[in-house]
């Protein structure tokens, strides 16, 4: 596997950005965003004696949002002392629940200047691309529906109503798309739908990548020349570079 690697200037706290009132420095930052959208998977650097810092966040965000794969460098890991196995357990719970966005992101620890791990970045960037680019069976895929529904059934409502997953199916890849076909999308809630990525991630992998979930109800039955008729229409779900194409 071939790499192109595009290396961006190191992004500074917003504080000491807007203090500065630095042109330059703006534009470096609005350069490694258009960084981001290029890339197919993006190293977000961490230095281990910092703290983890709101700008971190936020491009952390831009990294899910453009869908992009993703792996977690800690830098000058070195410069820790007395490291221990707890030392990085500990370390990776913080880093886990301050970047929370990214917590399918691979972590790997580095230390640049004498290239300690440089080869294990490689090989993790390697990895996510494969991930992200990787496609489920139809038959797989609804395995791994029906036994996560089997485990927890949607939540029924007051009324009494309870969503339906009739099947799945992968619509793309990069990052990995799928569209659970089912009764009332609106019976699904966020809880349970994160449940089901979580389910999905957990028996499938997508180690270092985004995935999207769809959910498209049920077409209603249509009237037709003054009477109740089922209409069919044939739906194609085209997999394309920039997410999900539906055609009719």
């Amino acid at each position: 596997m071939k790499f192109h690697l595009i290396d961006t200037a190191g992004i500074r706290r917003r504080a000491a950005v807007a203090s500065t009132g630095s042109t330059t420095e703006a534009l470096s930052v609005n350069r490694a965003f258009r960084a981001i959208r290029r890339s197919d998977v993006v190293a977000l650097v961490i230095e281990a004696m910092a703290c983890i810092t709101e700008q971190d966040f936020k491009i952390a965000e831009r990294i899910e949002r453009e869908g992009k794969g993703c792996l977690i460098v800690v830098n000058k890991w070195d410069t820790i002392p007395n490291k221990n196995q707890q030392t990085t357990t500990y370390y990776e719970q913080d880093v886990r629940e301050k970047l929370r966005i990214l917590n399918w992101a691979p972590i790997v620890y580095s230390t640049a200047i004498q290239g300690h791990s440089v080869e294990k970045i490689i090989v993790a960037a390697g990895m996510v691309e494969k991930e992200r680019s990787r496609r489920l069976t139809t038959a797989t895929l609804n395995q791994v529906v029906r036994e996560a529904v089997a485990f927890k059934p949607p939540p029924r409502t007051r009324g009494g109503k309870r969503g339906r997953v009739y099947y799945c199916t992968q619509a793309a890849i990069r990052p990995p798309t799928f569209v659970f076909f089912v009764n009332d999308a609106k019976l699904f809630p966020e809880t349970y739908r994160r449940y089901m990525e979580k389910q999905l991630r957990t028996s499938a992998g997508f180690t270092g990548t985004p995935i999207r979930l769809l959910w498209r109800g049920r077409r209603k039955v249509e009237k037709y020349d003054g009477k109740d008729a089922a209409t069919k229409r044939q739906v194609n779900l085209v997999p394309s570079d920039r997410g999900l194409t539906v055609t009719k």
